[in-house]
This record gives structure tokens, sequence and C-alpha cells, in this order.
């Protein structure tokens, strides 16, 4: 009875209830598209879930749909809603006065440099490679992420095959591509990584024979400070963590369905088509402060710390369906399709997105280029418990490669 007086308090009038659970408030790993996709169903388009003593309100029709994007961000934070889901894995304070941003990012002189990055990341990754043998698809994709992200940021001169492995401690991913691990996590290792980083941070700032990065600019930011290391060291972790975070997953989709499914379409279709089945992600907005929502039958008036849903791989698939085609990309409708959604809407796009796409061009072009490549699996499954990001999967996806000769 306290949770439907919670709810009809909360949400007004009271939208029908689901007793889903959200996979961070449960011990047990399940499914949260299976789950929110019978929830639907027995319930229509918009409902409420009461989980963790957290209200959500989901919805899912064209209206509720352009209501969730264009509330302005001071009356529902989508950046206070991530911030909650990333803090069950990292730190607290990793959070605390960042002065570096991804949106800071990605000008046209910058995307140029960091494109550069990407050439020397993925000649460092052909070179390991060889002229013969197999990788898996999500594992290579990491470590070219890992190489571009950590050059870009750290510069080359960065010790980044010893920086990768902390920077798997420092997964943000893991908070929804794990969920149910994220309760009553102490974070003690989280925070031992950060701490060597930031000792690579001040041993990289000493250096004086070394080239000049983006670093240098983070660095700035933090002239004022009497020991900046550990502010720098944070900016750059929270930098890696927004900008490679889904884009290594993306790439990894991309590569696995051009490999699967050979086609005449240009490679940025083939992107946001992989990135459009790919999607797991739930969207959040934290309410502020009351206001009146749509969802094209009812208006809810909604209190503050309400959580505005939806739940991207259900209406993804619901529009265009499961089957991979990435020729229908050429109709740029598309991107302005609030129930199809890639890289997002509105002033919640991705700011990276142009220049994740062309990363991931660049990539598979490469690649295609210098080897003949045998896709080992039949298919891309993704991670069940997995609720946010782009899909990583559940099952090995190898590729068997060889280097082409001149001739071929």
């Amino acid at each position: 009875m306290e949770t439907i007086d919670a709810v009809a308090v909360l949400i007004d009038p009271n939208p029908p209830r689901s007793d889903f659970v959200m996979p961070w408030d449960s011990p047990d790993e399940n499914d949260p598209v299976v789950g929110l996709a019978d929830a639907r169903r027995q319930l229509g388009d918009t409902f409420a879930v009461e989980s963790g003593g957290v209200t959500y309100l989901f919805t899912f029709s064209e209206v509720g749909l352009r209501s969730f994007y264009a509330v302005e961000e001071r009356v529902a934070s989508k950046g206070l809603a991530d911030y909650r889901m990333l803090v069950r894995k990292m730190p607290d304070e990793l959070f605390a006065e960042r002065r570096t941003f991804a949106h800071d990012l990605f000008g046209a002189e910058e995307v140029q440099g960091y494109l550069d990055n990407l050439d020397w990341a993925i000649d460092a990754e052909i070179e390991e490679l060889g002229d013969t043998g197999s990788f898996d698809v999500f594992d290579f994709s990491r470590r070219v992420g890992h190489r571009l992200g950590l050059g870009c940021w750290m510069g080359r001169e960065a010790p980044i095959a010893d920086l990768i492995p902390e920077f798997e401690i420092l997964d943000g991913a893991e908070a929804f591509v794990h969920p149910e691990r994220s309760k009553g996590a102490t974070k003690d290792d989280e925070r031992a990584a950060l701490g060597r980083i930031e000792h690579v941070v001040r041993a990289l700032l000493a250096r004086t024979d070394r080239q000049p990065s983006f670093l240098d600019d983070i660095a700035r930011r933090w002239d004022d400070v009497a020991d900046p290391a550990p502010g720098i060291a944070g900016d750059v972790v929270l930098l890696h963590i927004a900008t490679m975070t889904n884009l290594f997953a993306a790439l990894a989709w991309s590569l696995a369905q051009v490999l699967l499914h050979p086609t005449d379409a240009s490679l940025e279709h083939c992107a946001f088509e992989a990135v459009r089945l790919g999607q797991r992600s739930i969207m959040l907005r934290e309410v502020l402060r009351p206001f009146t929502f749509s969802d094209g039958r009812h208006e809810y008036r909604v209190e503050r710390g309400v959580q505005l849903a939806t739940m991207l791989p259900l209406t993804n698939t619901e529009q265009l369906g499961f089957a991979y085609e990435p020729a229908r990309w050429s109709d740029r409708s598309l991107h302005r399709d609030v129930a199809v959604t890639t890289f997002g809407h509105g002033p919640h796009r991705c700011p990276a997105q142009r220049f994740s796409v062309s990363a991931i061009v660049r990539t598979v072009a490469r690649l295609s280029s210098a080897y003949v490549m045998t896709p080992d699996f039949d298919e891309v499954v993704p991670m069940p418990s997995q609720i946010g990001g782009v899909a990583r999967s559940a099952r090995p996806c190898v590729v068997s490669y060889r280097r082409m000769t001149p001739h071929s």
C-alpha cells in the first residue's frame, strides 16, 4: 500500500504500475529488455516502476518520447540521472569539481588530431596482429579505443600498455553492463587505480622531452591549484569514460555486422544501423522541479525526484525490426525520428557523433583493406543483463584473418 501511495503522490494521475525491479536493485541477473517489454505489453506505453525507493515513469509513445526529449535539462536532468548510474561503480570524488568535459573536445580542428591518433592506434594494433591469426571483435575494438583515447588525452608518450589495465578497473560501463554487481560495491579497487593514474600524470607532466598534447590543455585548467595532479587525472578518467565507453562497442557491432552481412551500403550507414541494433540504453531524466508531462493520452503532474525513462532497444526495433538493413539510412529523416535512436536527440545528442562515426568508418576500412577476414560466429548476442549503452557481446565474436597480398 505504501508503494501505491508513493507513486500516486509523485505522479498524478496514477499510471499503471509494474512490479519490474531495476537490475541494480536486484542481486539476480535478469534481462531488463525482456522485463520492460513484458511490462509494456501488459500495461501500455506509459507505466510506473517503484524500485529501490525510486519512482520511474516509463514512456514509449511517440508523443511521450517527444515530451521526454523536449523537457529542459533544468526541469528534468539527464546529467544527474547518468551520474546516479555511474556512481554505483565509480568513486564519488571522481565527479567533484571537474573542469574538462566531453563537449569541450569535438571542434573540427580537434577531431582531425583525434583521427591522426586513431591512425596511430590502428597501426599499432595491425602490427600486433601480424599476417595471420584470429581476434575477438570486441576485444580488438576495446584495445583500439583505449589506445585512441589515451593517445588523445595523455599523448602518445604515455605508457598506454600499463594504463589500459587501470582503465579496465575504472570501467564506468560496468554500472550498466553488469548492474547486478553494483549493489554493495566498495570501490576500493577503483580508488587504487585512480591513484596510479594520478602518478602517471605527474610523471608525464614532469617530462621535458614530451610532445605537446591535450594533457597540457587539461593541466592549464588547474593552474590555480597547488597540487593539480589529482584534478588532471580525474578529468582524464572521466573524459575517457565519456568518449570511449561506448565507442569501442559501436565499432565492434559495426565490424561484426559488416563481416556477417556484406553490402554495397556506405560504411557510415552500416555504422548507424549497427548502433541501432546494438542499443541497450535506458534513457533517464531526473525531475528537479514539478512539471506536467504529456504522453498524448494523459497529462501527468510529475513531482521532484521521479525519473522519467524510456528503453531504446524497444522503440528502435519496434519501428524498424531486427533485420540489418543499412541502406535505410540513406533517408536522413531517420535522424529526426525520436522513436529511432542511435546517438540521441536535441541537446542530448552525443557531442562525439561525427567523430565516432568517422572513427568507426576509418577503422573498418583500414582492416578491410589490410586483411581478408572471416567471421567464426553467425550473430552478435547482447549481454542479457545490460541496461545502458551499446551492447557488449554475451558470446565470443572471433574473426580469422590473413593479410592481403599485393595481387589481391
